[in-house]
């Protein structure tokens, strides 16, 4: 399906910690905002993906909208790990001509709403019994009955168990995850979109964080966002005759593994959710090679995880992401500039759709951080989830 789908409109809300509004009247917004963008009208709109953790249906949508005829419909599991798996599941539907126009959407009230770190939202209470169940982690009956309950505490025996693969010491580790956050942070300062744009960030800010799972601290965790984006993928005649600057899809691909969850605490191998084959076959599918990427936008829950992908790829060799970061850093200097928008750390969390709007306008060169002759971007969560896209 190379080039034959494009992005031609982006939508995003205010970014805050209370809204206000519904997660129905936040993605609307966000999607009316992108086919705005895009110069068209929901009537044109005939296919719908969405995340299946989104409580916004597509038929919230079509009615609210008034979409006349939605050809084609669908929800894609996950959150983040499925970063890219709307992208994958819009552009093959418009490749083998089941739909023409596909809107997708991310809309949650994460702060003012669900907070994704509080353990009672993965483990289900009934009277004065709590249970765990599943083999998933965190909070699965292998995880939640000995406290290992969210997100947040799983990435962070994740980063341990790296640290010490890569024998890093506490301040060599404590200075790389550092470099992450105050660099994104300097992205989201410059970027009048960004829920952190107006809140400075030193390294000596960052070592003074307090300590939430160690050896992550505060500022090595994503924020907790209200707020939607959207996106409108048609096929590449189309984005032609409707916009000057499409960007197109080059590759896409979605994985599970035998360790199907990315932040397993259990596999002998730290890296083993890579599928380093997959990401092999997705450069291949996309035609280019890593030297020809511009700018990445990597999937952040937690700082340790640009590290991690950095290695998963393959811009750096394994164990050697740290020694990468301190050497080239991640900003508009680096060989690959990451996250440019501030990333989850300090744009805002919308379960890595905002990493994909600010990949389109990086393509447009309309991005507040320009990275200057941007022509292809790459977008990546731990291999579970990735896309290829050029201008």
């Amino acid at each position: 399906m190379r080039g034959k789908a494009a992005i031609v409109g982006i939508g995003q809300t205010e970014f805050s910690k209370s809204s206000g509004r519904s997660e129905w009247e936040l993605a609307l917004e966000a999607i009316q905002a992108a086919l705005a963008d895009a110069g068209l009208e929901p009537a044109d709109v005939d296919g719908l993906v969405r995340y299946s953790y989104d409580n916004v249906t597509p038929a919230m949508v079509v009615r609210s909208l008034n979409i006349p005829d939605v050809r084609w419909f669908s929800d894609v599991p996950f959150g983040g790990t499925a970063q890219c798996g709307v992208i994958a599941q819009a552009a093959a539907a418009i490749a083998s001509g089941i739909a023409r126009t596909v809107v997708i959407w991310r809309a949650l009230n994460e702060r003012s709403g669900v907070r994704y770190g509080r353990a009672e939202r993965h483990i289900a209470v009934n009277g004065d019994l709590v249970f765990a169940s599943g083999d998933k982690t965190p909070s699965g009956q292998f995880s939640g009955p000995y406290g290992l309950h969210v997100p947040g505490q799983s990435m962070a025996l994740w980063a341990q168990r790296y640290a010490y693969e890569a024998q890093l010491s506490r301040e060599q580790f404590t200075s790389v995850l550092g470099a992450v956050a105050v660099q994104q942070r300097k992205f989201a300062n410059t970027n009048p979109l960004a829920m952190m744009r107006d809140k400075p960030l030193s390294m000596d800010d960052y070592i003074q964080g307090r300590m939430i799972s160690d050896p992550l601290r505060i500022f090595d965790y994503c924020l907790e966002t209200d707020g939607a984006a959207a996106i409108v993928i048609t096929g590449a005649k189309t984005a032609r005759a409707l916009r000057a600057d499409p960007v197109y899809i080059l590759a896409a691909q979605q994985s599970l593994f035998t360790h199907s969850e990315p932040i397993t605490v259990y596999a002998e191998d730290l890296m083993v959710h890579s599928g380093s084959g997959n990401i092999d076959k997705l450069f291949s599918d996309a035609g280019v090679n890593r030297s020809q990427i511009s700018f990445a936008q990597f999937y952040d829950a937690t700082s340790f995880m640009v590290l991690s992908d950095l290695e998963t790829y393959g811009f750096a060799k394994r164990s050697q992401g740290g020694s990468y970061i301190l050497n080239n850093g991640t900003g508009n200097e680096s060989p690959l500039p990451v996250n440019t928008h501030g990333g989850h750390l300090s744009e805002g969390y919308i379960h890595g759709l905002n990493h994909i709007t600010e990949a389109v306008r990086q393509l447009r060169g309309t991005a507040s951080n320009t990275v200057i002759n941007a022509e292809i971007g790459l977008l990546g969560c731990n291999g579970a989830s990735s896309a290829i896209l050029s201008r």
